[in-house]
């Protein structure tokens, strides 16, 4: 069709412009079709490969990075007064990438002076073996009944209460001690030791985060704006906001507040 009514190969030029500009155009369909296959395949491997590549590089680094060792000798329990860890021995537990298990019955335990997961693949392997979780807020770990999620600059947090909008968090931190020996006989002296302590945080799924402070008179100012709310349904329902129970309680309720906003 293209020879018989472009005047065929005596027309001269006609019908290689039109026929190059149908091939053009041809190849510039194919060449942007296969674009975009092209992408959208790299999108999907990519997708498929983000989990394994996470579940490879879990660990970048050996645990006790902030070495904990210079404080804490475990061979010697008995002279201290604590530990540096939230819960001393390893327990079993899983790691999770957002929301999907990529680490399955590992030991771990979270030491609170390096605010690290600190895992081994058994219970039964050394303690020097431990390795430290990577630091990503795409990561948490749930070790028996206790989760803990990381805030990149603000570290990990134990989980109180995981709302729709509104998360109770809580920041454990250890405060180290030295060992102190009696300079005479009116002293005595003592054990190194390692403190508890702890701060109640609120987070909202909008990233927002308030800080409770340790006096209720504090903590109530601390909501600005929506004091009179917290305080009205504290006084209702007669809540101690120093108890992370009734901590717990007003969370919930400030979760299921439409359009709540710290």
């Amino acid at each position: 069709d293209l020879f018989r009514f472009k005047g065929g190969v005596n027309c001269g030029h006609v019908w290689e412009e039109v026929l190059y500009r149908l091939k053009s155009k041809t190849m510039k369909k194919i060449i942007n079709n296969s674009l975009i296959i092209i992408y959208f395949a790299c999108s999907i491997g990519f997708a498929q490969n983000r989990k394994t590549q996470f579940a490879t590089e879990l660990f970048v680094y050996s645990a006790d990075r902030y070495d904990t060792r210079s404080l804490y000798d475990p061979a010697t329990p008995e002279n201290y007064e604590g530990t540096p860890y939230h819960v001393n021995d390893f327990l079993l537990g899983d790691v999770y990438l957002e929301n999907e298990i990529i680490l399955s019955n590992g030991a771990l335990r979270y030491n609170a002076i390096a605010d690290e997961i600190e895992y081994k693949e058994s219970l039964n392997d050394d303690d020097e073996s431990a390795k430290a979780l990577v630091k990503s807020k795409e990561i948490y770990a749930k070790i028996i009944n206790d989760t803990f999620v990381f805030i990149p600059s603000q570290g990990y947090f134990l989980v109180i209460y995981d709302g729709n909008n509104l998360s109770l968090l809580k920041k454990l931190t250890k405060k180290y001690f030295p060992p102190k020996k009696a300079q005479n006989n009116y002293e005595r002296s003592t054990l190194a030791r390692f403190e508890d302590r702890f701060i109640y945080t609120m987070y909202s799924k909008n990233g927002k985060i308030l800080e409770l402070p340790r006096s209720k008179n504090k903590k109530l100012k601390a909501f600005g704006g929506n004091e009179k709310i917290v305080k009205n349904y504290a006084k209702e329902h007669n809540l101690d906001l120093n108890n992370e129970k009734d901590l717990k309680k007003l969370t919930l309720y400030l979760d299921k507040i439409e359009g709540f906003s710290l």
